[in-house]
């Protein structure tokens, strides 16, 4: 154990029911909840420790690093069945209880009662704190402790963002340089947070230096990830400085985006359009519609429609229901989506509808060229919006990365929206290559 984990420690073991880490990345936060849930589970009787996070991929990073301790470490499988099939680990010992990743919803979790401990990964992506609280509430029953952990988030009014802001509220509050501990009275909940300040100079190696405890952090370290070609700013002082940041480096001229606006704008019924389908995550899918602008002769009118329900993820057959009704809607030349997210849905909507699904993989050689005509479609005000803030903040939640094929659009930071973005960007590539459902030749009589 190095030296920060004990620190960060020191009141878990001492009984603090919650405990949460603020650290920047490669800091081993999650080798050290991965540890202590393997320690819990060898030496508790019907342990049942939940590893919780915003989607079931996260948490099983989680148990990922646990299942590496158990096949790294000589004699310890005799000890312990690792199920992946079922994301969770089994002890063998008599009263042997389980690790076990939780499903990221509300509903799932109400009724849990984990014993002796609940880990909870990345909380900066969570949504609500509905889940937090119902893991939280279910401590008591068996006097159960939680650890949290996450970096920097994106949002200071996300639930990270108010429980971050609360705790430096509370009576207990110390500064050791880059380290603060804020804590309750009794010990029963506290917070160890590693960060510059935003006001400190975040190209200064020492005191970045002093924001990453690990050892391996070294001066020289630090300055080779800082001068690689590339590192951006952004992803510098949200990761390395654990400094929150709600703006990247803009994908878009300031006002770009604005100057497009139409208040009110309406797209009459049965217009014909292309739609753009985008589903990254379980919890949100995006559709966004593209039809020539009735107002103009030239140029593109956008209709946006987001599926983010407050509790579970989006089912697909949600997603599906939503294409029917763009279908009564607009008059839809095709259907654009990624075979990988949708496929099986498409065949459905194909069949049954005779909508015309066309895939368009989220690769780089579709999506960078399809991202640079988005580009120019609004710097050069060819697109027209209703001045949704949803599809705003979607669209400002863009940003670019470099690839082979040239640069293209992806979230800045792990849990920016952008499934609207990259949806527009898919319905007019296909608009504006007039994709539509081949016409049959008719045979001519003779």
């Amino acid at each position: 154990m190095v030296p920060h984990q004990r620190r960060m420690l020191a009141e878990h073991f001492a009984g603090a029911i919650e405990t949460l880490l603020l650290l920047p990345k490669k800091n081993i936060k999650t080798t050290t909840l991965a540890e202590l849930g393997l320690f819990a589970l060898m030496t508790t009787d019907d342990a049942d420790i939940p590893i919780v996070a915003t989607s079931r991929d996260q948490a099983t990073l989680l148990l990922d690093e646990a299942i590496g301790f158990v096949r790294r470490t000589p004699g310890l499988e005799r000890h312990i069945d690792v199920k992946r099939g079922y994301r969770e680990l089994r002890a063998r010992h008599e009263n042997g209880g389980r690790l076990r990743v939780l499903a990221a919803d509300v509903d799932t979790a109400d009724g849990v009662t984990p014993w002796p401990l609940a880990l909870v990964d990345e909380l900066h992506r969570a949504r609500s704190a509905e889940l937090y609280a119902v893991l939280r509430a279910g401590l008591e029953a068996r006097g159960a402790q939680m650890l949290a952990i996450s970096t920097a988030g994106t949002n200071l009014n996300s639930p990270l963002g108010v429980m971050r802001r609360a705790a430096y509220r509370l009576p207990i509050l110390e500064r050791d340089g880059k380290h603060r501990r804020a804590a309750t009275e009794d010990g029963s909940y506290v917070m160890h947070e590693w960060a510059l300040d935003p006001t400190d100079d975040p190209d200064d190696m020492r005191a970045v230096k002093q924001a990453n405890p690990a050892p391996w952090h070294t001066l020289q370290a630090l300055a080779r990830r800082h001068d690689s070609p590339s590192m951006t700013p952004w992803t510098w002082r949200r990761f390395a400085c654990n400094l929150w940041q709600s703006t990247a480096d803009p994908w878009l001229p300031a006002g770009a985006w604005d100057a497009l606006a139409r208040p009110g704008m309406v797209i009459p019924a049965r217009t014909p359009a292309w739609l753009g389908i985008f589903r990254h995550r379980e919890t949100l899918s995006a559709l966004v519609a593209i039809a020539h602008d009735p107002r103009r002769a030239s140029g593109w009118a956008v209709w946006s429609e987001v599926l983010a329900p407050e509790r579970g993820p989006v089912a697909l057959g949600d997603v599906e229901e939503a294409v029917r009704r763009a279908s009564i809607r607009f008059d839809l030349r095709a259907v654009v989506f990624d075979p990988q997210q949708f496929g099986r849905s498409a065949e459905i909507l194909a069949e049954e509808e005779g909508i015309f699904m066309v895939p368009m993989p989220n690769t780089n050689a579709r999506m960078a060229p399809a991202s640079d005509e988005l580009y120019q479609a609004i710097v050069g005000g060819d697109l027209a919006h209703d001045d949704d803030p949803t599809l705003a903040a979607h669209v400002d939640a863009g940003a670019i990365v470099r690839t082979e094929r040239g640069w293209r659009l992806t979230a800045r930071g792990a849990d920016g929206d952008v499934e609207l973005l990259m949806a527009l960007a898919m319905a007019l590539d296909a608009a504006s290559s007039g994709l539509e459902r081949p016409r049959r030749k008719r045979a001519i009589a003779v």
